[in-house]
């Protein structure tokens, strides 16, 4: 049993937490619930030790683990104490295999080296630490080469990663998941929930935080609301869980869903793929020809490793390509990805701090930063040498101050580095970034991923407004059926890296499950 007594905890002025009393028992899955900001993270980063909290003056309150008094400074206290985390922003290391990672610090050693030498000088047995990580993934449903570099993987499969590494710890008691299947789709969240509830049923606690409601309803047996780092209610799954008075609890107030009023969809294609292919590790795409109309949002769907997440880093060159990209009646020259972007062509990916964010840099730069690279814009002082330009500050600050407001990105001040936000946080920032290019084209992978409900339904009337009121045109690469219905003119669904069918949004979940699955 784990029992919190009033934790608090401020950055400066800024209260992140307000006296959290809470108890989890032994195999509770007990959720965490709350919006962007709210404190979730920051009691997690609590709970695991995280250096942050000890850097920024630490915490106050009390931590019991099994009816013992609990000190939790660092990570290996953290550890000491059979807690184990899974971070929404993967605490991996990019350059280490798969199975390096599951068994980091606990990998097999030789016996013989190890009475010689001791257990941290001993040889490793690679092949046995190989196995032994196999075996976990394979209990997962995960069937990689676990020597494969993380780098090269997709999203889902590192989600997964994460899990087994905790999941191998021998003196587990608690795991806490934070957003763990915002990088899933329906599929692969089924596996992870099934995880879930086996470790649960080893009387393993858990504490489950997400933005995902309906989620948490089905496997949580408790949800706490916080907001504004405050401990707002409590909800019992034996007195029924409700999701309007929880969703009401996390804002305060009822949300309104986003749904696209009419089409912008013109008559010529704006860009044409033929036999286009994408080399993107578990995430290839060949011979996809098709083609996307000026004016449209169009979204791209398909089970984890089908091909979903690989066309937008196709056409802006992250991955080696094949086929042609026709621009209006020109072939477009994915190498030149600064040409690419001159032509108003925009990508957003899904892996935010690897590839979407400049985390050491401040929130105001990193909205500006790829708007500062096109020309004619309102960002920079131009001179009358075509070479010589500067920033033009008040500008780029109006822009950040702006959209801070505008998608409630709680942050201490447009200067504060975009490292130091969560993770639905920096996920607004790049919705901002792309707003300050008014982009042509808008390619743009998973963009609800890990916010709450509320910024959910700005983000998606944002690539409305971008495609209705600036006419762009907008390509959503997403595993949330849902929001794609309600948003895209057209959803284009693909299987083993192949377009399968194009399907309208008044098509039957059931119609759509099964084009994802390979079904006619």
């Amino acid at each position: 049993m784990i029992i919190l007594k009033n934790i608090s905890k401020k950055f400066g002025n800024h209260t992140a937490l307000n006296s959290i009393s809470l108890t989890i028992g032994e195999g509770e899955i007990h959720g965490i619930a709350g919006a962007n900001g709210s404190g979730k993270s920051t009691l997690l980063n609590i709970l695991f030790g995280n250096p942050v909290i000890r850097n920024t003056g630490g915490y106050s309150g009390d931590i019991f683990i099994h009816g013992r008094k609990a000190v939790i400074h660092i990570p290996k206290s953290s550890s000491d104490y059979g807690i184990g985390m899974i971070h929404q922003e993967f605490a991996l290391i990019p350059d280490m295999s798969a199975d390096e990672n599951i068994a980091l610090c606990r990998e097999k050693t030789y016996a013989l080296t190890e009475k010689i030498f001791g257990k941290n000088f001993a040889l490793i047995d690679r092949r046995r630490t190989r196995d032994a990580a196999n075996h976990i993934m394979e209990s997962l449903g995960i069937h990689i080469e676990s020597n494969l570099r993380v780098a090269h993987l997709p999203v889902n499969l590192k989600q997964f990663i994460a899990i087994a590494r905790e999941i191998s710890k021998e003196n587990l008691s608690l795991l806490m998941l934070d957003e763990p299947t915002s990088a899933l789709n329906r599929n692969d969240s089924e596996m992870l929930l099934n995880t879930v509830k086996k470790l649960s049923q080893k009387c393993c606690s858990v504490l489950y935080v997400s933005h995902r409601i309906e989620e948490m309803m089905n496997i949580c047996d408790a949800i706490t609301v916080l907001r504004d780092g405050k401990n707002i209610a409590q909800y019992h799954k034996k007195d029924e869980f409700d999701l309007d008075t929880i969703s009401t609890a996390i804002v305060g107030e009822r949300t309104v869903k986003a749904v696209r009023k009419a089409s912008q969809r013109g008559s010529h294609p704006v860009m044409t793929f033929k036999n286009f292919s994408v080399n993107m590790p578990h995430e290839q795409i060949s011979d996809l020809t098709m083609e996307i109309f000026r004016g449209e949002i169009l979204g791209v769907t398909s089970l984890s490793g089908h091909g979903k997440s690989a066309l937008g880093y196709g056409v802006t060159g992250f991955y080696e390509t094949g086929g042609q990209v026709i621009l209006e009646n020109e072939k477009l020259d994915i190498a030149d990805s600064r040409n690419t972007l001159s032509k108003g062509i925009l990508f957003i990916p899904e892996d935010r701090r690897e590839k979407g964010l400049l985390l050491s840099q401040s929130v105001m730069k990193n909205m500006v930063f790829t708007a500062l690279q096109t020309s004619d814009n309102y960002y920079l002082h131009r001179f009358p040498l075509p070479f010589l330009s500067l920033i033009h500050h008040k500008n780029c600050r109006k822009y950040a101050e702006d959209s801070v407001e505008k998608f409630g990105i709680n942050c201490r001040s447009v200067h504060q580095k975009t490292g130091e936000l969560s993770g639905g946080n920096q996920q607004k920032v790049c919705i901002a970034r792309a707003c300050a290019v008014n982009p042509e084209i808008l390619f743009i992978s998973e963009p609800t991923r890990g916010v709450d409900i509320r910024a959910k339904e700005i983000i998606l009337e944002t690539l409305l407004d971008i495609s209705e009121n600036f006419g762009a045109t907008v390509i959503i690469s997403s595993g949330e059926i849902e929001e794609l219905k309600r948003v895209c003119d057209r959803i284009a669904v693909l299987y083993k890296g192949k377009l399968f069918a194009v399907l309208s949004p008044e098509h039957s979940d059931k119609v759509f499950f099964q084009a994802m699955s390979g079904m006619a």
